[in-house]
């Protein structure tokens, strides 16, 4: 089952979340992105981190830039109630630091859907960086 962590300072998300994705995803969860720092760095497997981008301390764009820079290969969605992407979320996605964001309140088979896209994606790059090259000098 593959591995996502969902960071939300709102434990009424969290738990909605685990209730409509725990049986697809092998999900850990996080109450604050100083907490999701700490799980990553004792365990850097997780295919995909989706991040609520409103909480206290450190926004979900500051974190998911600080672990993609440290794990290039996890995925990052970014979850926010803001559309105008104040925080330059155009940018970030074609940056390539973020896969996608998402508009919340967002449905669980969108968020569902999202996940397996970046999980898709992430296994597809892999295939590429494993292939021989097409010409040996």
């Amino acid at each position: 089952m593959n591995k996502v962590l969902i960071v939300d300072d709102e434990e009424s998300i969290l738990k909605g979340i685990k209730l409509n994705l725990g049986r697809t995803f092998d999900l850990t969860l996080a109450n604050s992105p100083e907490e999701a720092l700490d799980i990553i760095s004792k365990d850097n497997t997780f295919e995909v981190i989706v991040s609520d981008m409103r909480m206290p301390g450190m926004d979900g764009a500051k974190m998911l830039r600080r672990i993609k820079d440290s794990h290039p290969e996890i995925m990052t969605i970014l979850l926010t109630g803001h559309a105008d992407f104040e925080f330059g979320g155009s940018q970030a996605l074609q940056s390539g630091f973020l896969f996608k964001i998402l508009i919340k309140p967002c449905p669980p088979q969108q968020l569902s859907a999202a996940i397996k896209l970046a999980i898709e994606a992430k296994d597809e790059n892999n295939e590429e960086n494993e292939k021989a090259p097409d010409t040996i000098l």
